[in-house]
């Protein structure tokens, strides 16, 4: 189980890191999926690839986690963050 928790952690981390990849390599598997069922379930495939989508482009916009260096592009360089009271 550890090494399953260890394998997930280091997916998402890849994600974080390269969403727009990640999300070829998920075209790519649905597109083999849909190729091998021969289009017999390719609207539950494209609700499943929509959904996973979804997932990771809110994954590639989370900030401080995504940008390299663990920027956070919310700000500019030199720019003090802006606190609310």
């Amino acid at each position: 189980m550890a090494n399953l928790q260890r394998l997930l952690r280091q997916v998402l981390s890849y994600v974080r890191r390269n969403p727009e990849a990640a999300n070829r390599h998920l075209r790519k598997a649905g597109e083999n999926v849909k190729r091998r069922t021969g289009g017999k379930y390719d609207r539950h495939i494209d609700k499943a690839l929509g959904g996973a989508s979804k997932y990771l482009g809110k994954q590639g916009r989370r900030p401080g986690n995504g940008y390299p260096d663990g920027r956070d592009l919310r700000h500019r360089p030199g720019d003090p963050p802006k606190y609310r009271p």
